[in-house]
């Protein structure tokens, strides 16, 4: 199957958003804690993680509609029902898909080597931007975490630097030596063979009664 590496995510088709799915078809314990896998491309990092921790839902987005069709038949065949692929363009599909979900379920999100968009022109095809990240702070539970990697130096910073001036986020560790989860996306695994640096940082969470000092501390 012949794959497209890059969209543009500004072609109409992707700007429309898609049905909503009934998270009570799709996952077996719908109020389990979900980990949201944003750019999860073929799927394989969610669909070996998924296997190992039955306690948790996965929900992998990813824009492009053949590598999600072909990674839900895969976890189908592997028979998982803690794990599901959903396509859309993040940019629009993202609050419409948090608010469909339970209340209080989003406790992951791993953002792992977005598209960097190096042209300036084209940087506000970027996933992570102000709005965004706000998004993520309104539906991730308190003290929810998100991880960021990325093998582009300037990318990590322009990110970091979103995610700090939000008052509902902070750091947990800006520089993250090891993936945490013990399972490699593909990407990193060709980005480490090459020996190419990956940049990785965690944030978290912040409640309500506690934003004010992180502020005033950033």
């Amino acid at each position: 199957m012949r794959i497209h590496q890059h969209v543009n995510p500004l072609n109409k088709k992707y700007l429309v958003v898609p049905p909503m799915p009934e998270w009570s078809k799709v996952y077996a314990k719908p109020f389990n804690p979900l980990h949201l896998d944003l750019g999860s491309a073929s799927g394989y990092f969610l669909l070996q993680i998924a296997q190992k921790n039955n306690d948790w839902n996965y929900l992998g987005l990813e824009i492009r509609q053949a590598l999600v069709e072909r990674a839900n038949r895969w976890k189908e065949e592997k028979g998982l029902h803690n794990l599901f692929f959903f396509a859309g363009h993040a940019n629009v599909v993202l609050k419409p898909l948090l608010e469909s979900l339970p209340m209080g379920v989003l406790q992951y999100v791993s953002i792992s080597f977005p598209d960097p968009w190096f042209k300036r022109r084209h940087q506000k095809r970027r996933m992570v931007t102000p709005e965004f990240v706000h998004i993520l702070a309104t539906y991730l539970h308190p003290y929810g975490k998100v991880f960021i990697q990325t093998d582009i130096q300037e990318l990590h910073e322009n990110i970091f630097n979103i995610f700090i001036s939000n008052p509902h986020f902070k750091i947990v560790d800006k520089q993250v030596e090891q993936n945490p989860f013990g399972i490699m996306t593909e990407r990193e695994i060709s980005v480490l063979r090459q020996g190419r640096p990956v940049y990785r940082t965690i944030f978290e969470g912040i409640p309500e009664e506690n934003r004010m000092s992180n502020l005033n501390n950033n």
